[in-house]
């Protein structure tokens, strides 16, 4: 939810420009939506990771409460590897046999404690597979910038795979992707 989220470079599906953030609500939503019977939770990132919706087989209550994230709300900053923390601890009391962490980002771990591919490697020990998720422009610098390479780190070290989505069009074949990737049976 950092500020970087707020660039208005993605579209919704009407065509019309919407900022990078109410693109990827539109899409996570419709992707909780197929996930029945999973067990969903929410980590939201900024200059700290947040719990926003614990793990829950309820996925209206999930998708209403990433409905209310706004931009700026944990801080202006990227706190990547500090999210994927959290995530890991939340699954230390989850007897879900498989678990999984999709990391969605538009920028660089510019605020954490713990490096992301450090967190991803404890993630791995654990059992924990991250799937890492680029959005936005990579041609972007300074804090805002998109590390692609610590992205395609993360998921190597967690057994996941790295996608990039330069459009809301792209994030959607990504979770369709993921969709079939983290099967589930019900």
């Amino acid at each position: 939810l950092s500020a970087s989220m707020q660039q208005e470079d993605f579209e919704d599906a009407a065509g019309k420009k919407v900022d990078r953030l109410t693109a990827v609500k539109q899409v996570l939503g419709d992707f909780l939506d197929k996930r029945e019977g999973d067990r969903v939770g929410l980590v939201v990132f900024g200059d700290a990771p947040y719990l926003q919706a614990p793990f829950s087989t309820d996925l209206k209550l999930a998708r209403a409460l990433l409905g209310e994230c706004q931009v700026g709300m944990a801080g202006p900053r990227t706190a990547l590897g500090d999210a994927i923390g959290l995530g890991v601890n939340l699954f230390d009391q989850s007897d879900a046999q498989a678990k999984t962490v999709i990391a969605l980002t538009d920028g660089n771990d510019t605020k954490s404690r713990v490096p992301p591919v450090e967190a991803a490697r404890v993630a791995s020990e654990r059992g924990i597979h991250i799937h890492t998720v680029a959005i936005g422009d990579p041609a972007t610098v300074g804090e805002d910038k998109l590390d692609e390479q610590a992205l395609r780190d993360v998921a190597n070290a967690a057994k996941g795979k790295y996608y990039f989505a330069a459009n809301r069009e792209g994030l959607e074949g990504i979770y369709d992707e993921l969709d079939k990737i983290e099967t589930r049976k019900v």
